[in-house]
């Protein structure tokens, strides 16, 4: 299950040179004030429990596929829709970690789905809407500086590649994570209840990212915030 696979962060990031000078290429060092966290009740709340997966899942599991649904109700704000251009998470109170780590290997897919909340199938095809998209594709480079009280600061962040348009009225949005290499990071802020607003469905028992078909469904799930303009 999530939050049981938590290891020191692996520390690193990419390096380039620019007119002679060594320069970092990392995440994001700070903090995001989503347009919108999932579930709304979550944004200024604690909840319960912590999750490391996707995103914290190595040693030993070597890689895996993770999809959520969020469900259209929590994007009232935007209206008829709106361009996500990031991603962001926090660290969970109790367990969160400040880290710094790149995963080797990450794809992540954005669809609009006509599967209800809480009603995602174990085949992961199945939940997949005809738009979708690949928003992200690489070396994921993460960190987290584990900032505020209760709850943490939004500072893990992921900015998109290709920003992805997202109209609610349209029907749910699914997050496909694939990650093919592993990696360490730390416990990320989750939620579990029936009927929140976000549901799950990973390979977290085999750990592989190339399975059909996932072996694992709960409710509980991560609590996610996107900007959108």
């Amino acid at each position: 299950m999530g939050g049981m696979n938590h290891q020191m962060p692996v520390r690193c990031g990419f390096r380039f040179l620019v007119a002679g000078t060594l320069c970092f290429v990392a995440a994001s060092t700070y903090a995001i004030d989503p347009t919108v966290v999932v579930p709304n009740s979550s944004r200024g709340t604690e909840t319960l429990p912590s999750l490391s997966f996707p995103f914290d899942i190595g040693p030993h599991i070597l890689s895996m596929r993770y999809q959520q649904l969020y469900a259209a109700s929590q994007f009232a704000s935007i209206g008829s829709g709106g361009l996500i251009t990031q991603i962001v998470f926090r660290p969970d109170t109790g367990t969160g970690k400040r880290f710094r780590a790149t995963l080797p290997d990450v794809q992540i897919n954005l669809s609009t789905t006509s599967v209800a909340d809480d009603a995602l199938s174990l085949t992961f095809a199945d939940n997949v809407g005809a738009d979708d998209t690949v928003v992200f594709s690489g070396p994921l480079p993460l960190q987290s500086k584990n900032r505020g009280s209760n709850p943490k600061d939004f500072d893990i962040v992921i900015n998109l590649t290709t920003p992805f348009f997202y109209d609610p009225t349209k029907g749910n949005l699914l997050l496909d994570v694939r990650n093919f290499g592993g990696g360490m990071t730390t416990f990320f802020d989750s939620v579990s209840a029936s009927g929140d607003g976000v549901s799950r469905v990973d390979t977290n028992i085999d750990g592989d990212v190339n399975s059909p078909v996932a072996n694992y469904k709960a409710t509980d799930a991560l609590v996610t915030g996107f900007k959108i303009r």
